[in-house]
């Protein structure tokens, strides 16, 4: 009876070092939340489509939010994945020019 006792109380102590260990883990590598909003010569309505069905995609990407009206894109992105440069490239690349980024 002893024996079950110790390897129960055993079993507990290494699943509460490893817990503490892989929240250790976790907290540490992520990365914080970044927010970006470019001026793009967006024209149409089909522009804000075509740029809201492909950033998405992009690695690291959190949110999104696109303005005709104000010829923006805001991206919310994590910075350990992706870069304000590689956001702006991902733009260019579907064909809208990247004018700079907007400063709050």
């Amino acid at each position: 009876m002893k024996t079950s006792g110790f390897f129960l109380k055993t079993i507990i102590a290494v699943l509460a070092v490893s817990l503490i260990a892989v929240t250790s883990y976790a907290q540490k590598k992520k990365a914080p939340l970044q927010e970006v909003v470019f001026s793009v010569n967006l024209h149409c309505e089909n522009c804000v489509k075509k740029v809201q069905e492909n950033i998405p995609f992009e690695k690291g990407v959190k949110d999104l939010k696109v303005s005709l009206d104000e010829k923006t894109v805001w991206v919310k992105y994590d910075s350990g994945k992706t870069t304000k440069e590689k956001l702006a490239a991902a733009i260019e690349k579907l064909g809208y020019e990247v004018l700079g980024e907007v400063k709050e």
